[in-house]
């Protein structure tokens, strides 16, 4: 099979009408296509992965496609990855075409797959880059299951893992365009010998950071929200949380703050110039603890940068420490596009008449009608015929009870960008810069912004599933955090914790 993969870009206007939101829907391409699902022959398809601790049993690998035109997946490879070559003793494959592979551990390398369609990393799933080998099964049809036959031979600690991909078409006017498939992160199955890995560590925390917006001008307001989670059976203790006040260099080349903390809450424990320390004692099992630090970004010399700060974590149970952090484009790098934590600043700072409002209370009440003209969910589904409303959706994200909830305060936001021209609906996804949230490997670069919006209503509207409604919240997501040009440099300090 031949193919042409070309952007197909079209000239559609800024507020979309409804017809034009059906027809602009790709054949294929708004459900994703093809999917590849792996689950052991003894247990059905779901989500969260399938743990086998035994190396022999019959691997399933089904294409569990949907949508319009073909869903076949071509070429399927499946991808064997081991934690240690020299834990392998040995095995095989027995693979549909009736033929069998030794499983050699000199044959493994480390290395991380690649998808032939677009030539971009396999999604990484917590695993890659691995020790891994590739083999070839062939064509898999929608709704057809291909089985292999796994004989693992191993000692004590090896870890192998399954994965699947290949590659989808579909025709995009007078183009067939390819697009990668691969089975989503937890529709997978690893083989444990043993005590595997290791017990999960107990205790064991996560840590989580989000800004309210993705970019900003000078003088305006950012939200830094910091979460902590135990998420094992045990208590932590000692537990300290830490987050940098990163620096950038003034006119007389001294370090600078690149911005002002304005509210901490809970008040830290301690702040210095360069940082603020939360000492929080001891986290029990399964409880969270959040963070809000609240800053302005009035440091002339942040502006045209991404400034990049972190917050970490520490623990007396553990030598490792955990960050996590978040990025904020300053100036010229930013504020093209903007998300959900944008736009509910905008609307709240029109509101309360701040100095700092990019928009007047005129400008978004119109755009706001215009939003609920042309959309087919809003305000049928969610009560935006106010600007009290639309901020209560945008700037609620705790009390989305769904998906749809959820990908709908991300769809109001790309609206609001389209309307303020802040981004142009024929752009396709692969004309922008990626921001802090990274295009889904599924996603189709040559998609436009005006054919994501419409798939993502039409879906809302035809009650598709939560999988299908997360997948566009990702893809949208990755729009708002996106620039249309530059990336411009990350400043950022590194983390030390006393």
């Amino acid at each position: 099979m031949s193919i042409t993969i070309t952007r197909n870009r079209m000239a559609l206007p800024i507020i979309i009408t409804a017809a034009l939101i059906m027809a602009t829907i790709l054949p294929g391409s708004a459900e994703a296509g093809s999917k590849l699902w792996l689950y052991p022959d003894s247990e059905d398809p779901r989500n969260g992965g399938h743990v086998v601790e035994t190396g022999n049993f019959v691997l399933n690998v089904e294409n569990l496609g949907s949508g319009n035109g073909d869903t076949t997946t071509y070429e399927v490879f499946v991808v064997l990855s081991v934690n240690d070559p020299a834990l392998l003793a040995g095995g095989s494959l027995g693979l549909p075409d009736g033929t069998s592979v030794d499983l050699e551990p000199a044959a493994f390398v480390f290395d991380t797959p690649i998808f032939p369609c677009s030539g971009h990393s396999f999604p990484p799933h917590g695993v890659y880059p691995a020790f891994i080998q590739e083999f070839f099964i062939g064509d898999i049809a929608n709704g057809q299951v291909v089985q292999i036959a796994v004989d693992i031979q191993g000692d004590d600690g090896l870890e192998a893992h399954f994965d699947a991909f290949g590659t989808g078409f579909k025709q995009a006017g007078p183009n067939l365009k390819c697009y990668d498939v691969s089975n989503p992160s937890g529709h997978d199955v690893s083989v444990i010998f043993g005590e595997g890995g290791g017990e999960e560590p107990c205790p064991q925390l996560t840590i989580d950071k989000v800004a309210s917006v993705s970019g900003v001008d000078l003088g305006d307001e950012v939200v830094f929200t910091i979460s902590v989670e135990n998420e094992s059976e045990c208590d932590a203790t000692e537990v300290v949380v830490s987050e940098d006040i990163p620096m950038v260099f003034g006119e007389d080349g001294i370090e600078v703050p690149a911005f002002t903390i304005v509210a901490v809450d809970p008040s830290p424990t301690e702040q210095t110039d360069s940082m603020l320390i939360w000492d929080i004692g001891d986290l029990p099992a399964g409880e969270t603890v959040v963070f809000e630090v609240t800053v302005v970004f009035d440091e002339p010399a942040a502006d045209g940068t991404v400034v990049e700060n972190t917050a970490c974590v520490v623990f007396a149970e553990s030598d490792e420490m955990i960050c996590a952090g978040a990025e904020v484009a300053v100036g010229s790098v930013g504020g093209e596009i903007g998300g959900p934590g944008f736009w509910c600043n905008q609307i709240r700072f029109a509101l309360e008449g701040r100095h700092n409002a990019k928009f007047t209370i005129e400008e978004l009440e119109e755009w706001l009608t215009a939003i609920n003209e042309a959309s087919l969910v809003f305000p049928e589904l969610w009560d935006t015929t106010t600007l009290e409303g639309a901020h209560d959706l945008l700037c609620r994200p705790n009390e989305a009870e769904t998906v749809a909830d959820r990908l709908a305060r991300h769809l109001l936001a790309l609206h609001f960008n389209v309307i303020a021209e802040r981004v142009d609906p024929e752009l396709s996804l692969g004309d922008l810069c990626e921001g802090s949230v990274p295009l889904p490997a599924d996603a189709d670069p040559a998609m436009t912004i005006a054919e994501l919006v419409a798939a993502a209503e039409a879906d809302i509207l035809a009650g598709a599933g939560d999988e299908i409604l997360g997948f566009w919240l990702e893809v949208i997501d990755f729009v708002n955090n996106a620039t249309v040009s530059g990336c411009g440099e990350v400043l950022h300090t590194p983390k030390t914790l006393v």
